[in-house]
């Protein structure tokens, strides 16, 4: 019998529990749930107990709400009044300390959802491959997956494990061509930031102002965050930021200019591969590349599978757990 706890606050040992399970990541920090209440938003921490009163999982979890625009949402009200207007989500979890209560941690959180009637949107762990057939009753599961190097190999073997053709000669053509790549620290996030709004405006997505970034990096720096710009006559063209708490790294926010893709410049196959070697110099465990589609519904898809499949890591599959399908369809306005 799983019961679960909330809280508004972590308590002295969720970061040290993380770090001792080996699969806490910086999404399910306290610092997350801080960096959050910053930006306006409210979370949670939920502590699941065993029969013995023993802590056997925790997850963070952000409250939102489902329809943020207010129009959007009145509409929503006027045509189904009992509609869910609140949302649970969170990235990388439950993280289950003793797996053998694995399925009624899950069974508990399901019944936890259901009865506090909010939407859900939630990422599982890539190393939690655990049997959620009782979830899908109830929610929408969709497999996703990832590709993670094993950062405890040579360096040798895992440059040897890079596809020859489109990986390492990439890398070495990038040097050849003169890409050079540093660190990111506080002083050069800023060109970052501005790399990567000129590639969100390219691919027609929403522009972010600066200040959030420079909130994130300084709250999580501390815990592991960093980066890697790539400069070409000394004008950044590729940039990607990434997390490292608990000795897993996390890629995030890739930002790549018009003149890496006109010139072939192939500056994240380099920062990848700086990544690599920090992560080794730095006693990482692993490179988690972030997530592609198992079952790819167009090319944009195929070939980010492809580009992340060639660095030689393992294939690991997880679910992004959502409400489900047939439910939204009866919520749905004619």
């Amino acid at each position: 019998m799983i019961s679960i706890r909330e809280e508004n606050n972590a308590d002295s040992n969720w970061n040290k529990r993380l770090e001792n399970s080996g699969l806490g990541t910086i999404y399910q920090t306290k610092e997350r749930a801080e960096f959050l209440a910053e930006s306006g938003h409210s979370s949670q921490f939920l502590k699941f107990f065993n029969e013995k009163n023993e802590i056997v999982a925790q997850l963070l979890i952000q409250i939102s709400s489902k329809y943020p625009d207010s129009n959007l949402r009145n509409k929503i009200l006027n045509h189904l009044p009992n509609v869910k207007q609140k949302k649970y989500s969170w990235l990388y979890g439950p993280i289950i300390f003793n797996s053998k209560y694995s399925h009624d941690i899950f069974d508990s959180l399901q019944k936890f959802i259901k009865s506090k009637n909010f939407s859900v949107d939630g990422w599982t762990h890539p190393f939690c491959n655990y049997d959620l057939s009782d979830f899908s009753n109830n929610f929408n599961l969709i497999e996703w997956g990832t590709f993670t190097i094993d950062l405890s190999k040579n360096k040798d073997d895992l440059y040897k494990n890079i596809t020859k053709h489109s990986g390492r000669k990439n890398i070495e053509r990038s040097i050849k061509k003169g890409v050079c790549v540093e660190e990111i620290t506080e002083d050069t996030l800023y060109e970052y930031y501005q790399l990567k709004t000129s590639t969100r405006i390219d691919s027609g997505q929403k522009t972010t102002n600066y200040e959030p970034m420079l909130k994130r990096w300084k709250k999580f720096k501390p815990l592991g965050f960093s980066g890697f710009l790539a400069r070409y006559d000394n004008k950044p063209v590729g940039g990607l930021l990434f997390s490292s708490f608990n000795d897993y790294i996390i890629e995030i926010g890739v930002a790549r200019s018009k003149v890496d893709k006109i010139q072939n410049l192939y500056s994240q196959e380099l920062i990848k591969w700086k990544i690599i070697e920090w992560g080794l110099e730095n006693k990482m465990k692993y490179y988690d590349l972030a997530g592609f589609n198992p079952h790819p519904i167009s090319k944009k898809e195929e070939g980010i599978t492809r580009f992340k499949k060639k660095w030689g890591g393992e294939a690991n599959y997880y679910y992004r757990i959502l409400d489900n399908v047939s439910y939204l369809q009866k919520l749905t306005p004619k």
